[in-house]
């Protein structure tokens, strides 16, 4: 059994030539949880779309073990500064495996984004192999103005087998309350939850949350994004919501990431992200 935290936190600077960077402020692993500063990537939508305001920095968090195993508890608390932006990801996929006791592992993580930040998290693909007893938790507070892509992919067992009982939420909310509130619980314990209302016996589902202020008056979801199982919805306060199943990872990701380049690069056109400032006060006199 495995308990470990890890912490990451980001602030914009303004060098003295150029334009304003993001510059990592806090970065804690906590075994098995290691977190990696890597190299910008190339010039690609989601690069383009999270440097709007500031430079972004490139975080990705490496497995320094197997698992979770049964019985880990593993915790991720993020903070992306006021105006700054974080382009965040995983070295590997997760394989999630049964512990020596049967218990229940468990992923907690904590995202804040500030007032104008960005930030782009694209975590690897998830697998729930057999036997496994897993839970993971996703929070994201965004505050006033702050941007968000978010993507997850989850495969149903490894070749040749049945999933264990894999259980995820994710929950995206603002100033003005949730814009996004979702659990899905596959396995031994989920009835149903490869019947037609779930995942149509697919073997893969994923899931891109896009919330950005330049999506709101952007009218009713492309149909360029839907496709064969897949499903698009807007969400409330300016953003897009693309569900999509597949029988494999490959066309998963092929999917979700030809939603992502293509709403990315829709708000890309619309220009730089203008900085969030606070809404003047009246003083009586």
């Amino acid at each position: 059994m495995t308990r470990a935290s890890a912490r990451l936190a980001t602030e914009r600077t303004q060098p003295a030539v150029g334009r304003p960077r993001t510059r990592i402020s806090v970065l804690r692993s906590d075994w098995p949880l290691m977190l990696r500063t890597t190299s910008p990537l190339g010039a690609t939508p989601v690069t383009a779309w999270a440097g709007r305001t500031s430079g972004p920095a490139c975080v990705h968090v490496a497995a320094g073990a197997a698992g979770p195993l049964g019985g880990d508890r593993l915790a991720l608390d993020v903070h992306v500064g006021p105006s700054s932006a974080l382009l965040l990801g995983e070295v590997a996929p997760t394989l999630l495996l049964p512990g020596t006791y049967g218990e229940e592992s468990r992923l907690d993580i904590r995202i804040r984004v500030g007032t104008g930040a960005a930030l782009a998290w694209l975590p690897e693909l998830v697998i729930a192999g057999r036997g496994c007893r897993h839970v993971t938790d996703i929070r994201v507070v965004l505050e006033a103005g702050a941007r968000l892509v978010l993507r997850e992919e989850v495969l149903f067992g490894r070749h040749g087998e049945a999933p264990g009982a894999y259980r995820q939420r994710v929950r995206v909310e603002t100033e003005h309350g949730p814009v996004y509130d979702q659990e899905l619980g596959v396995g031994p314990a989920a009835i149903g939850w490869n019947g037609p209302a779930v995942t149509v016996g697919r073997r893969t589902a994923g899931t891109l949350i896009a919330v950005d202020p330049d999506l709101a008056n952007d009218g009713a979801p492309p149909a360029a994004l839907c496709a064969h199982d897949t499903a698009v919805m807007a969400l409330p306060g300016g953003g897009v919501l693309v569900s999509t199943l597949a029988s494999e990872t490959t066309a998963l990701r092929r999917q979700l990431d030809h939603a992502m380049a293509h709403l990315l690069t829709r708000t890309a056109e619309q220009g730089p992200a203008a900085p969030h400032r606070e809404p003047a006060r009246h003083v009586s006199r």
